[in-house]
């Protein structure tokens, strides 16, 4: 952890002692790191829709304040909550299947970028994990 993140524990950590237990998601509901994912996806899908169809504004510099065709949007999108299929609605309201092509989209500038930074670098993992 500390090669990684930074992070010191408070002492030396032994066997006996099991971390990744006090992460609740883990054991008592996994499929909520799912959730996360998806709705990481979808919030880069509708603020995409919303840029493009809705403000026609450039996704990076969008300013939703004060619009009521944005507040109409996100309330048609939001007020059946678990009354309908999702995907079905999802299709209804931005005429899209779940992709993660608006997120990938989003950052291309970003990966550009770094891909410049990062031209000629060479990386090796190490022969044994750090932790």
């Amino acid at each position: 952890m500390k090669n990684i993140q930074g992070i010191v524990p408070p002492s030396d950590r032994g066997e006996e002692y099991c971390d990744a237990a006090t992460k609740t998601h883990i054991t008592d509901d996994a499929a909520a790191y799912y959730d996360y994912c998806i709705a990481n996806v979808l919030l880069f899908q509708v603020h995409t829709y919303i840029a493009d169809s809705i403000l026609h504004q450039d996704p990076h510099a969008t300013n939703y304040w004060g619009n009521k065709e944005v507040g109409n949007f996100l309330k048609k999108i939001m007020t059946p909550g678990a009354s309908v299929d999702w995907r079905e609605h999802l299709q209804n309201c931005i005429h899209s299947d779940l992709s993660a092509k608006p997120m990938v989209a989003y950052f291309a500038p970003l990966m550009t970028w770094l891909k410049q930074q990062n031209a000629g670098r060479k990386y090796t993992l190490p022969e044994k994990a750090p932790y």
